[in-house]
């Protein structure tokens, strides 16, 4: 719960599991709770590999698909925001563009070196995330049994793999969301003086917010309503209607498994409010100046 100076803004938890979080916000101007939604996808950072080696590779699989893959493995990031945010995201970018050129120090501390090694010698082999070896047993695959590449007899796979931190801006595979929307809060009114009971509105529904129950139409969860307005549309007597709240909004976010839903909730705002920090200093700074300059 915040307190502001015209109005409350309240924060309820509505569903939280290990893979997605659903906030209901009330009080708050819909660009802020977008700015979440689209730093959840963009700015918060987590781990993927961006440098891949082929040392031998036979497969099926052309060099540049098969890094293309294992770069858009999930990898477990949680502990990694603590161990290689020490530099810059920019910075290890750079680093990327020529690693072999970089000091040793700074390479540790920005990518987990990790190797896929295997071979098929008589029969068909599957190659999965889990063949996967990471050097830092707190950076792995979220999930072991994503296949990479069939191998047929004889063939063998052979790379060396390096990841590190960034975000959603420089490539999508850095983004910790899946999936990030953003909802009203819709108020279903059903006039009671025109509803026949006919049922017609519930069983159009998709998300059961409507029920008949003895001829007449209950609203049983009007949060749950996602103004597709197909209650409305189906509606015989046009007894009901679908209004959105101005000021209660539904954000719902899904992770890949990088990092958990909470985590890239807080980092989304940690990110937004150090941002509107040093926005909040710089226009301090240039009052100074421009005091200074108008007292000279």
């Amino acid at each position: 719960m915040v307190g502001g100076c015209s109005r409350l803004m309240v924060v309820e938890l509505r569903r939280l599991d290990s893979r997605s979080i659903e906030l209901k916000c009330k009080g708050f101007p819909l660009p802020f709770v977008n700015v979440l939604r689209r730093y959840a996808l963009a700015k918060v950072p987590c781990m993927a590999v961006d440098i891949v080696r082929v040392i031998d590779n036979n497969s099926v699989l052309f060099d540049e698909i098969l890094a293309h893959r294992l770069g858009l493995i999930p990898l477990y990031s949680e502990e990694a925001l603590r161990k290689y945010r020490e530099v810059p995201l920019e910075k290890c970018a750079e680093c990327s563009e020529n690693i072999d050129s970089c000091p040793k120090e700074l390479v540790d501390k920005c990518f987990v070196f990790m190797v896929l090694r295997i071979e098929s010698r008589d029969r068909e082999l599957t190659v999965y995330s889990r063949d996967i070896k990471s050097y830092d047993p707190d950076v792995y695959p979220v999930y072991d049994n994503i296949p990479i590449v069939v191998l047929g007899p004889g063939q063998r796979i052979w790379v060396e793999m390096f990841a590190r931190l960034s975000n959603g801006l420089e490539h999508a595979k850095w983004s910790p969301a899946t999936v990030a929307v953003s909802r009203y809060v819709a108020d279903v009114i059903v006039d009671e003086s025109l509803c026949t009971g006919c049922g017609t509105c519930a069983s159009v529904c998709p998300r059961g917010v409507l029920k008949v129950d003895g001829g007449k139409v209950n609203v049983v969860n009007a949060e749950e309503c996602v103004i597709c307005k197909q209650c409305v549309a189906n509606c015989p007597s046009k007894a009901i209607d679908v209004v959105p709240r101005d000021d209660e909004y539904v954000l719902y976010i899904e992770s890949s498994g990088a990092l958990k839903p909470t985590t890239i909730v807080r980092e989304a705002a940690n990110i937004l409010i150090g941002e509107l920090e040093s926005m909040l200093d710089k226009v301090s700074k240039w009052r100074r100046e421009l005091s200074k300059g108008e007292g000279s």
